[in-house]
C-alpha cells in the first residue's frame, strides 16, 4: 500500500499570478510556476472571468475514470467562482466552479480556458516535498514518494 500522507518543510514563496484578456488560464499558471522554478504549491484562491471554459468531469463509477470533456463559450462572460487545487512536481491539478447566464459548471480545469478581463491566482510554494503522481493499473493517478 502506498503512503497516504506526505510532509514538506514549510511554506516558501507566495506567488500572485496576474493574467489578462486572452491569456490561457491553466497554461499561464503552469508557465509562471516553471519560470519561477516552483515544483510544489498549494492554491489559496483565484478570482476572475473567462471567455472560454474547458473542463472535464468523471462519468462512471468503475475502476477506470471515463471522462466527459466540455467547452463553454458564446454565452457571454463566465465568472470564476472558485479555483482549488495544488501543484505536484510541476504539474497543476485544479478544479473550477464557474457560472454564466446558462448555468453553473464544476470540474477539472483543462488547457484552452481563456481569460476574459482578468484572473488573479494566489499560490504558496511547499518546500522540500518529494512526491509525484503516478498511474495505477487502472490508469487512475495517485501520489507517491519519488525514488531519487
Amino acid at each position: 500500500m502506498a503512503n497516504n500522507i506526505f510532509f514538506g518543510e514549510g511554506i516558501g514563496r507566495v506567488i500572485v499570478i496576474n493574467l489578462s484578456r486572452g491569456d490561457k488560464l491553466l497554461e499561464g499558471i503552469r508557465d509562471r510556476l516553471r519560470e519561477e522554478g516552483i515544483k510544489n504549491a498549494v492554491l489559496f484562491g483565484a478570482v476572475g472571468s473567462m471567455q472560454k471554459l474547458v473542463y472535464h468531469l468523471p462519468t462512471s463509477m468503475g475502476p477506470t475514470s471515463e471522462d466527459k470533456f466540455l467547452t463553454i463559450q458564446g454565452n457571454g462572460p463566465i465568472e470564476l467562482g472558485s479555483l482549488s487545487g495544488n501543484v505536484i512536481n510541476g504539474d497543476p491539478h485544479m478544479h473550477i466552479v464557474a457560472q454564466d447566464k446558462e448555468g453553473t459548471y464544476i470540474g477539472h480545469l483543462e488547457e484552452g480556458t481563456e481569460v476574459l478581463f482578468l484572473a488573479e491566482i494566489i499560490m504558496a510554494e511547499i518546500k522540500d516535498l518529494n512526491i509525484h503522481r503516478v498511474k495505477n493499473e487502472n490508469g487512475v493517478v495517485y501520489l507517491t514518494e519519488k525514488n531519487e
